[in-house]
């Protein structure tokens, strides 16, 4: 149960678990000053880590694009619109990530096996591939042939239900629950909703979700 802050409006509050996540994947990506990062998969997730991401890149060091670039891949041109807004540096399709890249860090989050490939394809030698789709019981064909066994590239998992063992000595939930509830004050992450509506249209609401026609639907409850 958390507390929601003074001063954060309730259809704010309501992304904080989803705030939380993207947190987390841009901690474990752990992206250092003057790295170029590619979000793959524009929907909630996608960007909220855009958003968190540009919060933190410099526009001056960022304005020739060579360092410091957040760089949002989606099919869907609403989403790369709404990319733009939350910070990205460029917004793209995906079939052009081989020309914009290399990245130093790849971020996937889009369940799509073929961007993942691209991250993994379009990420320098010696370069983060940081996976938060989940796959389910899906099989996931991917290309790792000898360019990718040569380049000594990281791929990682990661899931925000625990503290990474590699920050458990600075960080706990409660210091990270903090964080997300200022990122949610400074975010507002509510101009994402794109439809509010009630219960009784749930199943059409997550038919809606599922087919990318909205990247965050609100329920309001009758009192």
């Amino acid at each position: 149960v958390q507390i929601v802050p003074d001063g954060i409006e309730a259809e704010d509050a309501i992304f904080m678990p989803s705030v939380e996540t993207a947190l987390s994947l841009v901690h474990d990506a752990h992206v250092r000053l003057g790295e170029n990062v590619a979000v793959y998969g524009q929907g909630l997730i996608g960007l909220l880590v855009t958003a968190i991401l540009s919060m933190h890149h410099s526009t001056t060091i960022s304005s020739s694009k060579q360092f410091c670039s957040v760089t949002a891949f989606d099919a869907l041109d609403d989403r790369l619109a709404m990319s733009s807004k939350m910070g990205a540096t460029s917004a793209l399709q995906p079939q052009t990530a081989g020309i914009a890249g290399p990245f130093d860090v790849c971020i996937e989050v889009s369940g799509n096996p073929r961007a993942l490939q691209s991250a993994i394809d379009n990420t320098s030698n010696n370069g983060r591939i940081i996976v938060g789709s989940w796959y389910g019981n899906t099989d996931v064909a991917l290309k790792l042939g000898i360019d990718f066994h040569r380049s000594h590239k990281t791929i990682q998992t990661s899931q925000v239900s625990t503290i990474p063992s590699t920050m458990t000595g600075l960080w706990n939930k409660e210091r990270r629950f903090a964080l997300t509830w200022a990122l949610v004050r400074s975010l507002q992450p509510s101009r994402l909703i794109s439809k509010r509506t009630t219960l009784t249209d749930v199943q059409e609401a997550y038919e809606l979700l599922d087919g990318g026609k909205e990247i965050a639907i609100c329920f309001k409850y009758n009192k």
